[in-house]
């Protein structure tokens, strides 16, 4: 048994001999074990009564090794992140069954909770997962991205140039869905002439970063022109490929 399996098997055991919990949902890689290698965290949902959530939120001692812990954090959406001192990560949620049907997913395993717990599970991974792909939020996000970098503001230029507009264009580049929850999850496996071309660009400038994810989008996608002329003439690029 890996490293992994031996974890989620303690998960399991743990989880299974404490009344307080009805049921361990595996997410992402720790359900499609497929997946895994030494780099994946363990990603689940233990589910409880709606008196028991914040209890179990709490005191995580119920956590398989839990004296071994050395950070945890709740996070603003009542997830949790938490590190084991051998650098292991674990990603999940305390929730009854009214929140867990509040939840997206991809691919899940219902490990223990009986028929009620499935059935939520199938409507959770039946429903759409919003729409986040916008070509005009693409394009405002660079030309805020760039102007800040250009004022001096660099952290926060490149984080709306390499977070929000890449976000954004990833999901307009997509013609297979990787994963429906997270654009940039395995994009290069996907699609591995744009991962690399994307991938690039990333390692450049902020000004020259957000050019080329221009370059590229114009090319590979139908943006509104007038959108795109609107852009390079405030930035003073000229013109590019057309779109």
């Amino acid at each position: 048994m890996t490293r992994f399996d031996d974890y989620l098997g303690e998960l399991l055991a743990s989880c299974e001999h404490n009344p307080a919990i009805e049921g361990l949902v595996l997410m992402g890689s720790t359900a499609d074990r497929s997946r895994v290698d030494e780099w994946s965290d363990h990603d689940f949902a233990v589910i409880t009564d709606a008196a028991a959530v914040e209890p179990l939120r709490a005191d995580l001692s119920w956590l398989p090794r839990h004296e071994h812990l050395v950070a945890s954090e709740r996070e603003h959406h009542d997830g949790f992140k938490a590190i084991y001192d051998d650098g292991a990560v674990i990603e999940f949620a305390v929730t009854d069954l009214a929140g867990l049907a509040t939840f997206y997913a991809n691919d899940w395993e219902v490990a223990y909770g009986g028929e009620a717990v499935v059935g939520v599970m199938r409507d959770v991974a039946a429903k759409p997962v919003p729409a986040s792909g916008s070509a005009a939020v693409f394009l405002a996000a660079l030309l805020v991205g760039v102007g800040r970098a250009r004022r001096g503001e660099v952290l926060s230029g490149g984080a709306s140039v390499r977070g929000l507009a890449l976000d954004h264009l990833l999901v307009q580049l997509r013609s297979s869905v990787p994963d429906n929850l997270d654009p940039r999850r395995r994009f290069e496996f996907a699609h591995p002439r744009l991962g690399a071309e994307l991938a690039a660009a990333q390692e450049l400038p902020v000004e020259a970063c957000a050019r080329a994810m221009l370059e590229i989008a114009e090319r590979e996608l139908h943006l509104p022109p007038a959108a795109v002329a609107a852009v390079r003439a405030r930035l003073g690029w000229g013109a590019g490929a057309s779109g």
